[in-house]
């Protein structure tokens, strides 16, 4: 087994919470007897140039972006998270946030104000919305008086809406229900007041050009994680129930969705 990396960026929602992902796959590969460097590939840092890294052993990417080809990668496994409204399948959802302060409990209500999204390759931070708001833009027309973007991470899309710098944004269900379990203080102040419909989750995926028989037992152990009691605590930390292989035609229906922009093309 040749070395290489792996990075959990995309889900690195707290300083323990990257902890947990550093724990649980540093004794993964350890049981392989496989060295692979756990990095953090902290923003500055392209998601994209990750996802491009020919030593990719391991690390999670947007459903979109994988659908669409935009990496050389193949898919490992999707996490199934531990929370019960995702009633054990491999899927999230984009909850949309806004200031406690500002007394709004409908989504129309933010019309008119400021919505910050982080990049339009993001399913969760911007594709979900923008399906989602399309069918309040029947007409074309601009809905908010700003759309504020790109603002690249889920942390600098809250800390732009706790600093009032934004008033509405659309974040990833999974990565905030790792902040509320592991430090809901950064989500004071903010409620949720609508949900996008379902979509599949970001997946792990490696290098395209690693040999397929280590991918294998790497996919093999991840699957079986969840009947090692040694990992339960683990787990237990990053909301995973078990690894699942994903199903890569789900994520086939993602692409579509994106490109068919219609009479609202653009979240504005």
């Amino acid at each position: 087994m040749v070395a290489g990396i792996a990075s959990f960026r995309m889900y690195n929602a707290t300083p323990a919470v990257a902890a947990a992902w550093r724990r649980l796959f540093v004794q993964v590969f350890a049981d392989l007897d496989w060295p692979v460097q756990v990095v953090p590939h902290a923003w500055p840092a392209s998601l994209t140039v990750l996802w491009q890294r020919r030593d990719l052993v391991c690390g999670f990417m947007c459903g979109l972006p994988f659908a669409q080809g935009g990496a050389p990668v193949v898919p490992l496994v999707a996490p199934v998270p531990a929370p019960a409204v995702y009633e054990g399948l491999a899927r999230y959802r984009s909850e949309l946030l806004v200031r406690s302060e500002c007394g709004w409990r409908t989504l129309e209500e933010t019309f008119g104000h400021r919505f910050g999204w982080m990049v339009p390759h993001s399913q969760s931070g911007y594709q979900s919305a923008r399906l989602l708001l399309a069918d309040h833009a029947k007409d074309g027309r601009a809905l908010f008086s700003a759309s504020v973007g790109p603002l690249d991470t889920p942390m600098r899309v809250l800390t732009a809406l706790q600093e009032r710098q934004i008033d509405v944004t659309a974040l990833d269900s999974y990565f905030l229900d790792l902040v509320r379990r592991h430090e809901p203080v950064m989500l004071a102040g903010l409620e949720t007041i609508a949900t996008t419909p379902w979509t599949p989750i970001p997946l792990l995926v490696a290098s395209d050009g690693l040999p397929e028989a280590d991918l294998a037992r790497l996919r093999d152990k991840l699957c079986g994680l969840h009947d090692d009691p040694r990992y339960a605590p683990w787990l237990d930390a990053v909301l995973v129930s078990r690894f699942a292989v994903p199903d890569v035609r789900a994520y086939d229906t993602l692409p579509p969705a994106a490109a068919g922009a219609g009479h609202y093309p653009e979240i504005r």
